[in-house]
């Protein structure tokens, strides 16, 4: 679980540095997070990670991760879709690989939404796999606090 969560931060910071070339060419929207997702009991739950960026032309390109805890697997995802309205967006892509207690997850898709309420108060969703709806819909997806992290929405 470790070596999941360590791989996941260096797939972020990554994607982070590779990104910098292109925000100083101009991106239309970008977004990263980093952290443990929603945990109501005690650090139970893993890593979520994401990074978004809307080049000039409109095109999207990014990851995200999302690693369930209890050992029930996790999600790669291929970042196709992001929505900004001020502070917060929404992202949608297509699962790459993982499973949920077994279960083979590739190829369905997946939606979030984040918050970036700045130095504290972060929120984000839960990772809605088979949710068809694009994230230029923006639908209301039940924010719920970080316990630690940080969104950034620009």
């Amino acid at each position: 679980m470790r070596a999941l969560r360590t791989s996941s931060m260096c797939l972020a910071f990554l994607l982070m540095l590779a990104a910098s070339p292109a925000l100083a060419q101009g991106v239309g929207h970008f977004v990263s997070v980093g952290g443990p997702d929603q945990d109501a009991t005690n650090h139970t739950d893993a890593n979520f990670s994401l990074v978004a960026i809307e080049l000039p032309n409109g095109r999207v390109n990014g990851q995200w991760t999302d690693q369930f805890g209890q050992g029930q697997g996790g999600i790669h995802v291929k970042i196709d879709c992001l929505s900004v309205a001020g502070n917060t967006a929404w992202v949608s892509g297509t699962i790459t690989s993982g499973t949920f207690n077994g279960a083979d997850l590739s190829g369905l898709p997946v939606i979030t939404q984040v918050q970036d309420n700045g130095q504290t108060g972060d929120q984000i969703s839960f990772s809605f796999i088979g949710n068809p709806a694009s994230c230029t819909t923006q639908p209301n997806l039940g924010l719920v606090p970080m316990t630690s992290g940080q969104v950034i929405v620009r």
